[in-house]
């Protein structure tokens, strides 16, 4: 494997040094290089371990959320409850999963090999947080009320200060020595689905989010008191007002179907459902924020009742499937002979997330790469959530050839030049039950 290039050796390395920027230089020959091109992977080598202050003062979270507030420590078991059940379906560990590796704790969100490089930090009136998942507790950093300051920080501010700002950061190292540099790629789609879950859960509390990709990166890494060689914000998002959580079935129910799909055809009925609930449009940068180029999706049927195999662009604005390429099938999308292929042809269909990276290099630099995937994983977060809604198992994959699989849908992107696949997630009924879990939050009885 070849070892992570670092911005230090190389000026036109992604990602760049901190306050620096290429005008996207950096960014395309990283995608070229490595973003594009499957890694060889090191099974051998662990991920870095989540990032802890020591030192710091440690507040424990009710835990189950509702469970009473551990006493003496100064906060309001109000606040505490509503922040920890928010964290927890955020990030927090929420079930025990059974596998054929062991037993490890589940996630509410899925993550690129299971590295999980993004650190949740919270600005509320009491002070800055950092989120401990694990022991579900926050590591108070300081006590002071710091939102106006991260609000002005923001390249395109909410009118008034938000009740709360939640910070998610990536750690630089957290799986390259697993998967080299393409590790960034996956960090900045991690970073998306991260942000698309917090926007799920503070709208399920009354509030009104707004996902921030715009800001100055060293501004909020002072505040946080970040290495920014190390650790980096990725984004941000701000609500106002944040009331008690009731979270939607799919936002406990969702996980990804790693036993795999039954064979089985979904109806097209089913699959339109959830590309109208997965599309629905959600706040990024303000409301005043100019159209964003955004990404598309397409659908690869494979055993979709009422849609021919083949690659179908969904229409963004009338939401029909048109411009079918036939022949393709979710399989296709896959090098032979791994587990891609094998989940694509298992699963209904696959939805390809396609964005276009030149579009943004002129007005964003080199930070349009983040900013596209990380609007990407947001979209993938929405899909695995409204699959949960109509039954379905969903799985996040990035083990495609990018080439390949661009190659493949063919005329699909002929008159959309510049577009590229960014992710696919395979649809289809979960094989049998799913694997063994036992659910730490209570589901409302599904699984």
């Amino acid at each position: 494997m070849r070892p992570a290039t670092t911005a230090a050796a190389d000026p036109a390395a992604y990602p760049p040094l901190a306050g620096t920027d290429t005008g996207g230089t950096a960014a395309r020959r990283y995608h070229a290089r490595y973003g594009s091109v499957l890694p060889a992977i090191d099974l051998t080598a662990s991920n870095t371990p989540p990032k802890h202050h020591p030192g710091a003062r440690v507040v424990p979270l009710p835990f189950p959320p509702g469970s009473p507030a551990a006493p003496g420590n100064g906060s309001d078991p109000a606040a505490l409850d509503s922040l920890g059940t928010l964290l927890a379906l955020l990030c927090g560990v929420t079930r025990i999963d059974w596998t054929g590796a062991g037993v490890g704790g589940g996630r509410p969100v899925p993550s690129g090999g299971g590295a999980y490089p993004g650190e949740v930090y919270a600005a509320t009136a009491s002070g800055l947080c950092h989120y401990l998942p694990a022991a579900h507790a926050l590591e108070l950093l300081s006590p002071a009320d710091l939102r106006a300051d991260v609000v002005r920080a923001l390249g395109r501010p909410p009118v008034r200060r938000p009740e709360l700002v939640l910070l998610i950061t990536t750690r630089q190292e957290a799986n390259l020595a697993r998967y080299g540099p393409f590790g960034h790629r996956l960090q900045a789609l991690d970073t998306g689905v991260l942000t698309g879950e917090a926007l799920t859960l503070l709208a399920a509390a009354g509030a009104e989010p707004t996902a921030h990709a715009l800001f100055a990166e060293q501004a909020l890494g002072g505040l946080l008191g970040l290495d920014p060689g190390a650790e980096r914000v990725h984004a941000v998002v701000t609500a106002d007002p944040v009331g008690p959580l009731a979270p939607t079935a799919e936002l406990l129910n969702r996980r990804s179907a790693r036993g795999g799909f039954e064979p089985a055809p979904v109806p097209l009925a089913r699959l339109v459902e959830l590309l109208d609930r997965a599309t629905a449009p959600f706040p990024l940068d303000g409301p005043n924020a100019p159209d964003d180029p955004g990404c598309e999706l397409y659908v690869v049927a494979g055993r979709v009742t009422g849609l021919a195999p083949g690659c179908h662009r969904r229409d963004p604005r009338t939401g029909e499937l048109v411009a079918p390429t036939p022949g393709a099938t979710p399989r296709d999308l896959f090098p032979p002979g791994g587990p891609g292929e094998l989940a694509g042809f298992e699963a209904a269909c696959a939805l390809l997330v396609v964005g276009d990276y030149e579009q943004g290099y002129p007005e964003h630099g080199d930070r349009w790469y983040r900013m596209l995937n990380l609007r990407a994983g947001i979209l993938g977060q929405r899909i695995g959530l409204a699959a949960a809604r109509v039954g379905l198992g969903a799985g996040l994959r990035c083990d495609f050839v990018t080439t390949g699989t661009d190659r493949l849908l063919g005329p699909a992107l002929a008159t959309l030049p510049g577009r590229t696949t960014l992710l696919t997630v395979l649809i289809g009924p979960e094989r049998g039950s799913g694997t063994p879990a036992h659910h730490l939050l209570a589901t409302g009885g599904h699984r």
